[in-house]
């Protein structure tokens, strides 16, 4: 890259409403050397809660992040270096608010397109004609390649549908996102090597992030005596995809006995000062924890802004286990808990506002006590999460990329000062399949993971917490307690989003919410109250989005089958939750055609769909058959949730 090239005033930065992104005549081209469209749901619905905040905070704008691009051949068009994913994700959120009637603007339209890939670029013009709803019209010929594209418009489509169920509060969240939220777009110079530009930017110097800004102040807060405790228990806590005790007391056997007992299981201090003398028991001066005792909070800083991810280290056992949630989400969730705060504001789950939570929930007056408390309960709830929150578990036999459900506690092997991994509420070593009690425990858990996606929304996690931490006894705890706190926080959610949300009508003054309207929730949770224990043993929940019509919504008329009439084709009866792989393969098939000829998937998609799919072979799928199984759907749902529907919010 040349000199001038990496000059700051050789950029030409500006800044633009999105609305203003796509007008002008400009044109964005993602180059083939960048990755196909890969945002999900947690990003998508992260994306869009983000911009909610902000309209309904009457935000005078949103700042949404940087689009660079440098210049083609022709005025206005560019090549999208980096923000494409971003920018992508804004196509189709305009895309989908323009057919949807609330806001009629198609600027944007012919605006993106992707180079030498012909289907992606089909795709996003497809989500651009006004027949598109649901992402049929271009299964036929849908690609791996472009498959993500129509992912994200039903994603999109969903998220909106969810959030803004009147025509007004749609139109306002689509008159501020192309007015007030804006996006610094960052011209290179053509001539600019972006083979450098690209190392540059992967080898700069990392910024700091609010949650070293967190840690340092809450430091402060301490006598020096105490400021290296305290970075002691955080720092074992950051590091989430180990065990704590393992990251507390590693390589030492001997303090992990006297923290966490014999076994290794429960944290045996009651308190900061308590956990402090046990540590002082030990000899630190080749630890980090004497180390950081020398550290001024300026020195802090600027340690923590050169290296604020610690690295796992390895465990002492063969298994390799990943966290739910990061440690700035987690955080979060503990000064829940600390707070006793039992509400469901997203906020309070936004790690972008880590700084002004905690800034607001410290006291004004014992400071320093406040955050010795802060700490402690920071290192019991970590104890707790690491037995009784799932993980993803990696092992030799791992058939997914993305691993197993896991649910398991750490516990000294008898014969050896090893640690073991023992399923929750077995007391035994571990087998390959958990017992009864801790498989219930893991269904609801990863029903729930897979239901809320964005760590804004898993307040599941913080109301388990609070639970565990309430009981005396980690080792007394018991599956069916965990199971009856996990039911009734599923229960809750479902009244909420389907009995107690009315779409009257005159023709259905009563009706329950339909189609699209209708919370994931609610499906994974029907799918939960179907399984059998036979079934249960060997169903695993795995992360669905889309909302499958069984009777397709546009069927492909060369077909036959009987007709479902538009008054039942959006009642839950025709519907499931299934992955975008199963939906792009069901296409626009009659239900028959779909029962007959991808067996092997909807087995494993889902219990609610094998039930439909057998109707169908049995008796056909028409108005009767989806009025029948919609009505029983209710009926289960009406008794699992029993005396919850007569009780108010």
């Amino acid at each position: 890259m040349s000199t001038n090239a990496m000059k700051p005033d050789a950029l030409k930065p500006e800044l633009l409403t999105v609305g203003e992104l796509f007008s002008h005549g400009n044109v964005y081209t993602v180059p083939i050397y960048q990755r196909n469209y890969a945002w999900r749901a947690a990003q998508i619905e992260q994306l869009i809660s983000d911009i909610q905040d902000a309209a309904m905070g009457h935000e005078s704008s949103y700042f949404l992040g940087n689009l660079v691009v440098t210049p083609r051949a022709k005025p206005n068009d560019f090549e999208v270096i980096d923000g494409q994913q971003r920018l992508t994700t804004l196509y189709l959120l305009l895309s989908f608010l323009e057919h949807d009637g609330t806001h009629p603007y198609d600027r944007h339209k012919g605006r993106l397109q992707y180079e030498s890939r012909a289907r992606a670029s089909e795709a996003l013009r497809r989500v651009g004609q006004a027949s598109y709803r649901d992402g049929r019209q271009v299964q036929d010929s849908l690609t791996e390649e472009d498959g993500g594209i129509h992912e994200g418009f039903n994603i999109i489509h969903q998220t909106i549908e969810t959030k803004f169920r009147d025509p007004v509060s749609r139109g306002q969240f689509a008159e501020f996102l192309r007015f007030k939220v804006t996006v610094v777009r960052a011209s290179l110079p053509p001539t600019t090597d972006l083979n450098r530009y690209f190392e540059i930017m992967n080898t700069r110097g990392q910024q700091l992030l609010q949650v070293d800004i967190v840690k340092a102040r809450l430091m402060s807060k301490l006598p020096d005596a105490e400021r290296a405790g305290f970075a002691w228990i955080w720092d074992a806590c950051a590091d989430m995809d180990t065990y704590v005790q393992m990251s507390l007391a590693r390589g030492d056997t001997g303090l992990r006995s006297t923290i966490f007992g014999d076994d290794w299981c429960w944290l045996v201090p009651t308190d900061f000062n308590a956990l402090l003398r046990m540590r002082s028991q030990f000899d630190a001066s080749t630890s980090t924890f004497a180390a950081v005792a020398a550290l001024s909070l300026e020195g802090a800083l600027q340690k923590y802004a050169q290296a604020h991810v610690q690295e796992s280290s390895v465990d002492e056992g063969n298994e390799r286990f990943r966290s739910t949630i990061e440690f700035p989400v987690f955080l979060l969730h503990v000064l829940k808990v600390k707070n006793g705060q039992g509400d469901e504001n997203e906020g309070q789950l936004d790690d972008k506002h880590l700084i002004a939570s905690f800034t607001n929930a410290m006291p004004t007056d014992h400071e320093a006590q406040w955050v010795r408390d802060f700490a402690f309960t920071l290192l019991k709830c970590r104890n707790l999460f690491d037995a009784f929150i799932l993980k993803r578990q990696f092992t030799t036999s791992t058939d997914s990329e993305e691993g197993d459900w896991s649910l398991q506690r750490l516990k000294k092997n008898t014969s050896s000062a090893t640690p073991g991994y023992v399923h929750t509420f077995r007391t035994d070593t571990a087998t390959d399949e958990p017992d009864t009690a801790t498989h219930d425990a893991l269904l609801l858990q990863s029903m729930l993971r897979i239901t809320y996606t964005s760590p804004r929304t898993m307040h599941w996690i913080t109301q388990t917490l609070q639970w565990l931490v309430r009981q005396e006894k980690p080792g007394t705890i018991t599956s069916a307690g965990l199971v009856d706190l996990l039911q009734n926080y599923a229960r809750a959610k479902v009244k909420s989003a389907f009995f107690d949300t009315k779409e009257p009508s005159d023709e259905q003054p009563n009706a329950h919410p339909q189609g699209f309207g209708i919370a994931r929730i609610v499906f994974t949770y029907l799918d939960y109250l179907l399984l059998d224990e036979a079934t249960k043993k060997d169903f695993k929940f795995q992360f669905r989005t889309s909302i499958e019509h069984f009777y397709p919504q546009h069927p492909d008329k060369e077909q036959s089958g009987a007709d479902v009439t538009d008054k039942k084709l959006h009642l839950l009866g025709n519907l499931a939750l299934v992955s975008v792989g199963a939906n792009s393969k069901f296409s626009n098939s009659f239900p028959k055609a779909k029962a007959e000829n991808f067996k092997d998937t909807i087995a494993q998609q889902s219990p609610k769909l094998r039930q439909m799919a057998d109707i169908a072979l049995r008796d056909g799928w028409g108005d009767a058959q989806v009025q029948a199984h919609h009505n029983a759907m209710l009926t289960t749902l009406q008794n699992a949730l029993g005396p919850h529907l007569n009780m108010r919010d």
